[in-house]
C-alpha cells in the first residue's frame, strides 16, 4: 500500500522537471533515501532549481535538517553576476529582519542580568518616544508598542532610494516613525514594527555603554560559536561577497542593489551563513533559561494575519510548530525556522527578492519543503507579515 506521504513525494518529483541544474547545485553525496526514494538530495535540488530559475533568482544556498538524518546544505547559482562568482554554502548573506531576534536576545540576557527591566516604561531609557511612559520594554520585544513601522514610511524609502549608500543613524531612523501616531494603545495588541528593535538596540546600548555590534558579538555571537554570523557596520563589510539583485520598477531587468546595514541596525544590520542559521534557529527556538523572567508574559498572538495558529514569541514567530523569522528586503530573502518537537530546521538564503503567487519566494519555499519533511506541522508562509 502507498502511504500518502509516497504520494506527496512522488508528486514533487514528477511535477518539478528542472531545465538543466548546474554543478553548482548538483546533490550532496552520501544522503540517505526517505521513504523509498533512493536520492532525497536530488529530489530536493531538482525541485528548488527549478523554482529559482522561474524566479529567475540568480543564486540561493539552502539547508535541510532532519533528527537522524543526514543533512543537504546546497549552493545554487551565482553570488556575483558581474564577476560570475559561484554561489558557496561557506558564504554570508545578509538576513534583513532575522537580525531583530538576536537583537531580542541581547535584551534578555541583560534582563536576567538585571540590567533592563522589562516592565520599566521605555522613557526610563530612551527620551522622547511618543507615549513612553506607558509603553513597556516588554512591548516592544512583543512588537506590542503601538509604534508606526519606519522601514514602510514614504519618506523613508524615498530617501534610501535617492542615496542608497548613505549613513542612517538610529535617530533618523526612529524620527521617520515618530512624526506619526501611534496606531493603538501600547501593550493592547500586535503589530510587527522594525521601529521596536530600533529602540531595544538604543536600551541594550544605554545600560551597557557599548556598541550594539559589540554587545551582540560577544553576548549572543560568541558565547554560542556563532563565527559566521556577523553584526555588519560598514556599507563595505569584508565578510560580504553576495550581491543583491532587484528588479528595476520599469524594465523589470535585475540590476545590483546597495546593501546598507545603518539603514536597518538593529532590525537588519546582521549577515550569516547557512550553516550558522542551522545552529542559529536551534538556539533561538529555546528560552527555557529565561522563563523565570518572562513567565507574566503571555505570548502574542499575531493577529491580522490570514492564517491562524500563528504567535509572536519574544523575537520570533511561532508558526504552526516552527520558530524562527523571514525576510524580504530588496536584493535579499532570507528565512530561518526549527521545529523543537521533530528537530527538523529549514534555511533558505536568495540574492534577490522574488514573489510567488504573491508570497516571498523563500518562505514559499520553505512551505513547500516543511510539507514533505514534516507533514503534520507545516509552516505557513503567510504567516509573517
Amino acid at each position: 500500500m502507498i502511504s500518502p506521504k509516497h504520494i506527496l513525494l512522488s508528486t514533487l518529483v514528477f511535477s518539478c522537471v528542472a531545465a538543466g541544474v548546474s554543478a553548482q547545485a548538483s546533490a550532496l553525496s552520501g544522503l540517505s533515501g526517505v521513504s523509498g526514494f533512493p536520492n532525497t538530495a536530488s529530489m530536493y535540488t531538482q525541485f528548488i532549481a527549478e523554482h529559482l530559475q522561474k524566479a529567475e533568482v540568480p543564486g540561493a544556498i539552502v539547508g535541510i535538517w532532519q533528527s537522524g538524518r543526514p543533512g543537504y546544505l546546497q549552493a545554487f547559482g551565482t553570488a556575483n553576476s558581474a564577476e560570475k562568482t559561484a554561489m558557496s554554502v561557506r558564504m554570508n548573506m545578509p538576513i534583513g529582519q532575522l537580525s531583530t531576534a538576536f537583537t531580542v536576545r541581547a535584551v534578555l540576557d541583560l534582563a536576567k542580568a538585571d540590567k533592563i527591566q522589562l516592565s520599566a516604561p521605555v522613557s526610563r531609557y530612551v527620551s522622547g518616544v511618543p507615549d513612553g511612559e506607558h509603553m513597556t520594554v516588554a512591548d516592544l520585544a512583543q512588537m506590542r508598542s503601538g509604534l508606526v513601522d519606519f522601514s514602510k514610511q514614504a519618506a523613508y524609502l524615498d530617501a534610501i532610494q535617492k542615496n542608497p549608500e548613505a549613513r542612517l543613524l538610529p535617530d533618523q531612523l526612529l524620527h521617520y516613525s515618530f512624526t506619526h501616531p501611534l496606531l493603538f494603545k501600547p501593550g493592547s495588541r500586535f503589530d510587527y514594527s522594525s521601529t521596536n528593535t530600533i529602540l531595544l538596540g538604543l536600551i541594550i546600548e544605554k545600560v551597557t555603554g557599548k556598541p550594539l555590534s559589540r554587545v551582540i558579538t560577544e553576548q549572543v555571537l560568541q558565547p554560542n560559536r556563532l563565527n559566521s554570523t556577523t553584526f555588519s557596520t560598514s556599507f563595505a563589510d569584508p565578510f560580504l561577497q553576495v550581491r543583491g539583485y532587484a528588479r528595476n520598477s520599469t524594465t523589470q531587468n535585475l540590476q545590483p542593489v546597495a546593501w546598507n546595514p545603518s539603514q536597518f541596525w538593529a532590525a537588519g544590520a546582521m549577515t550569516a551563513t547557512a550553516s550558522d542559521l542551522r545552529d542559529w534557529a536551534r538556539i533561538n527556538a529555546n528560552l527555557t533559561e529565561y522563563n523565570h523572567i518572562l513567565a507574566a508574559y503571555p505570548q502574542s498572538p499575531a493577529s491580522g494575519q490570514t492564517t491562524t495558529s500563528v504567535e509572536y514569541r519574544w523575537g520570533s514567530f511561532v508558526n504552526h510548530g516552527w520558530v524562527g523569522n523571514a525576510s524580504y528586503q530588496a536584493g535579499f530573502e532570507s528565512i530561518a525556522i526549527y521545529a523543537p518537537k521533530t528537530k527538523d530546521t529549514i534555511v533558505i538564503l536568495l540574492n534577490s527578492e522574488a514573489l510567488d503567487k504573491g508570497i516571498p519566494l523563500a518562505a514559499s519555499l520553505a512551505q513547500r519543503l516543511s510539507r514533505f519533511i514534516s507533514p503534520h506541522a507545516i509552516y505557513q508562509s503567510d504567516g509573517q507579515p
